[in-house]
C-alpha cells in the first residue's frame, strides 16, 4: 500500500522521465498478465531521473529517511542506483535491454508511514 500511495503522488512530477510500478502500467497486455499473476502490486518500484546519473546521486545524497543501500534485510526504506550497484556488471547492450539508465533509481518501500518517505522523496526532488 506505501508503495502504491508514492508511486501515484509522484507520478506526473516534472523531474521524473518514468515510473516503474505494475498499477501505473498502460498497456492492455501487460495488465492482463499483471492482473492474472499478482494479488498485489509489491513494495518494489523504480523512477528514471530526467539529468541522468548526476540527477539520480543528487537524489539519493539528498534523502533522509531512506537508506542508500542494496539490501540489509530489514524493513526500512531502501533506495539504490542499479546502474553502479546490482547491474554495475552488465554491459551495455545489457543495460539497454534491460532499461538501466543512468538516472534509474530503484525503491524498496519499507514500513514508515508512506506520507513521510513521499515529502522526503519529493523533497530531494526539488533540491536534486
Amino acid at each position: 500500500d506505501n508503495a502504491r500511495a508514492i508511486t501515484a503522488a509522484l507520478a506526473g512530477h516534472p523531474r521524473i522521465a518514468r515510473i516503474d510500478y505494475p498499477t501505473l502500467v498502460n498497456d492492455r497486455e501487460q495488465r492482463r498478465i499483471r492482473d492474472a499473476q499478482c494479488s498485489a502490486p509489491g513494495a518494489l518500484f523504480s523512477i528514471e531521473l530526467k539529468g541522468g546519473k548526476a540527477a539520480a546521486f543528487d537524489f539519493l545524497r539528498r534523502l533522509r529517511l531512506a537508506r542508500n543501500a542494496v539490501s540489509l534485510g530489514g524493513v526500512e526504506t531502501l533506495v539504490c542506483h542499479p546502474k553502479t550497484t546490482t547491474h554495475s556488471g552488465f554491459t551495455e547492450e545489457e543495460f539497454r535491454t534491460a532499461g538501466i539508465t543512468d538516472g534509474l533509481v530503484r525503491f524498496s518501500i519499507g514500513v514508515e508511514d508512506w506520507r513521510d518517505l513521499l515529502a522526503d522523496f519529493e523533497r530531494a526532488l526539488e533540491q536534486a
